[in-house]
């Protein structure tokens, strides 16, 4: 009995290693992005516009996370409702998926299933993937935007869509951007609140329900913090740790207790100590600076994460797992959840496999999703390569279906840093000087990558 307790204790801890790898997550519209430790890119759900990168592989969605390109020097990511925008460690700026409204900025309106390089600029900062369009910062703190813009969300004082990246004004101070479905909000390093775009149910909170085609200074208060647009709602927080909502509240995604709209920010005095938002089309999730995770709003697909579907028009606890989160997002009606330890939880809507735990079951608690080791985009076989005995101590024994012969083996830990090097076939592995913990081992033919894993005791 406990041996049977030893392994199932050692099982769970290894089960729960492999999930500590995630360094970032966007959640889409139906899919989402996932940068590992390390710098790869990796994504999962829908796929009918090429949002997830891979070459139209496969061609309508994957539950599991599938690997863009090989590069690992991808550092920002945001996801749109079928596109998605990056910059690399380089300040590059990368874009890829549904383009019909100009939404790549590449000024084309042609999709693209692969990420391309926008410009040769070197020094964009900060992105934001709105449902049709994008917003970005660059270092110099000016404010930039394309892709939809009947609204006015772009901010260039038209209603005409942009299929470039179009500077918006001349201020040189903006701070962060959040693109939603019809508005925008910006902040800037003075702390003011600035919001422009679509205001038909009093999402720009400045007592009006008029649209506004620049950015319009919200309020006179010098101490915002953060702040997120949704769909038809907004949120903000203050460098007081309160949080804000305003604009359209018939899914209680206010939080305020009623399903009554607001024009103009009012104070969730039932959340304080907040230092993390994300917004859904009809939900809206916080932080607090002790680690637990509160949601609110639209929940028919269990996005709130309290174990259950039923709408809630306060603030309620997301479910287990109740402190160590580091930061959470969301975009339509699914949730992601990164902890403090680096691992990734999911719920929501799961029609598209957009949670990536290998189903098309919604879910209504946080749901584990383990680091990913095979790229279906590549020529990656799915069969395991055979390595024996596992856990090992000092020889590793390795073979190949079918004795395929390998010009290259390679094992890396957890975190992507190469362990082992060996270009040419070998059968034995000496891994004693390796330290105790998971590796992942791959072997190279001329027919593709071949991948397991095992523990060195």
């Amino acid at each position: 009995m406990k041996k049977i307790i030893l392994f199932l204790f050692i099982s769970l801890f290894y089960i729960s290693l492999s999930a500590q790898c995630w360094q970032s997550v966007s959640a889409g519209g139906s899919h989402t992005l996932g940068i590992r430790t390390g710098g790869t890119l990796w994504a999962w759900g829908r796929n009918n516009f090429g949002q997830l990168g891979t070459t139209g592989v496969p061609a309508s969605f994957s539950n599991i996370p599938i690997q863009v390109g090989t590069g690992s020097n991808w550092q920002i990511i945001s996801a749109g409702n079928s596109h998605n925008v990056a910059i690399k460690t380089d300040g590059t700026l990368w874009t890829w998926g549904r383009n019909q409204e100009s939404q790549l900025g590449d000024g084309s309106t042609t999709n693209s299933n692969i990420p391309i390089q926008i410009g040769t600029a070197t020094n964009w900062r900060f992105i934001s993937a709105g449902d049709e369009y994008v917003t970005a910062i660059k270092l110099d703190g000016t404010l930039w935007a394309w892709g939809f813009n009947a609204s006015g969300q772009l901010g260039d004082n038209t209603t005409v869509n942009k299929t470039l990246p179009t500077q918006i004004g001349t201020d040189t101070n903006w701070l962060t951007v959040s693109a939603g479905t019809d508005h925008t909000l910006g902040l800037k390093t003075n702390g003011t609140l600035w919001a422009w775009g679509l205001n038909n149910t009093g999402q720009l909170g400045d007592n009006t329900t008029v649209n506004k085609l620049t950015p319009t200074q919200i309020g006179v208060d010098t101490n915002w913090q953060n702040t997120m647009a949704g769909r038809v709602h907004s949120v903000a927080t203050k460098s007081d740790g309160s949080l804000w909502t305003w604009g359209n509240n018939p899914n209680g995604q206010l939080g305020d207790g009623t399903i009554v709209g607001k024009i103009v920010p009012v104070n969730i005095a039932t959340v304080i100590n907040c230092n993390w938002i994300a917004k859904g089309h009809q939900h809206t999730i916080a932080k607090k600076s002790d680690g637990t995770l509160w949601s609110w709003g639209g929940n028919a697909s269990g996005q709130l994460g309290d174990a259950s579907t039923t709408q809630k028009n306060s603030p309620v606890a997301v479910s287990g797992l109740a402190t160590d989160w580091l930061t959470v997002n969301s975009k339509l009606s699914h949730t992601a959840g990164l902890k403090n330890d680096g691992s990734l939880y999911v719920w929501g809507a799961n029609l598209y496999g957009q949670l990536g735990d290998a189903s098309t079951v919604a879910k209504d608690i946080p749901t584990l999703i383990t680091c990913p080791f095979l790229s279906v985009d590549e020529n990656v076989f799915a069969e395991k390569l055979a390595v024996y005995p596992n856990p090992a101590s000092s020889i590793l024994n390795i073979q190949g279906n079918n004795n395929i012969v390998f010009n290259k083996i390679l094992i890396t830990d957890l975190y992507g840093k190469i362990v082992f090097e060996k270009k040419e076939n070998i059968t034995q592995i000496n891994i004693e000087n390796l330290a105790s913990g998971l590796y992942i081992i791959q072997a190279f033919s001329d027919e593709g990558r071949y991948e397991n894993k095992f523990i060195k005791n």
